[in-house]
């Protein structure tokens, strides 16, 4: 009788630790990763990317309704030296699967990351541009989950000029919405005088 007992507790525990709930959201993926490594773009994009999906789930395959991907518009930064002379330039797009849902409950995101478009170094330049993303957050309800997090991109950019890095942040929600955060894009001068 005490191993029936024992059995019953040991499945019940199992039962407990893999119960999925659609309401706590996890990370899945890479929080962090290099997209751009010393000029040569560097992304994976079946391994770089990452997840917010419900607490228990191993496999974002698990979720079904799935819609995307979806991309943003392009960014882009820029370096030029004071002739106006392109030193580095770094191009990309934010792109996600969206809507993934638990036996018809929340939303939920995978597989988002960026696209690198374009990565150009002058001789005597380097570029670097990384991948990070915030903790998940459910932006939803307890009943109505929505999964997401901040994706922040920093391009760092140095050779004969001062090392400068920009950073642009978009929030990226399992509902599909993408909201751009705080975010330096565009072209920008070196500092002659600033070197490394």
């Amino acid at each position: 009788m005490v191993g029936l007992a024992f059995l019953v507790i040991a499945q019940l525990a199992y039962l407990g630790a893999t119960q999925i709930d659609p309401a706590t959201i996890i990370q899945i993926g890479e929080g962090i990763y290099q997209a751009v490594k010393d000029n040569q773009p560097v992304v994976n994009e079946t391994t770089d990317w990452a997840g917010a999906v419900p607490k228990g789930l191993s496999d974002w395959m698990q979720l079904a309704g799935w819609k995307g991907p979806t991309r943003s518009k392009s960014f882009y930064v820029e370096f030029k030296n004071h002739l106006g002379t392109s030193l580095t330039r770094a191009d990309w797009s934010f792109q996600m699967l969206h809507d993934g849902n638990y036996n018809g409950i929340g939303h939920y995101v995978t597989t988002a990351g960026v696209t690198i478009s374009n990565a150009y170094a002058f001789l005597s330049e380097h570029l670097f541009v990384d991948v990070s993303n915030t903790n998940p957050v459910n932006y939803g309800t307890m009943q109505n989950p929505i999964g997401g997090f901040d994706i922040t991109v920093s391009v760092t950019s140095y050779g004969l000029f001062k090392k400068t890095i920009k950073k642009c942040t978009m929030t990226m929600m399992g509902n599909g919405t993408q909201k751009l955060g705080p975010c330096d894009v565009g072209t920008f001068v070196c500092d002659p005088e600033a070197r490394t």
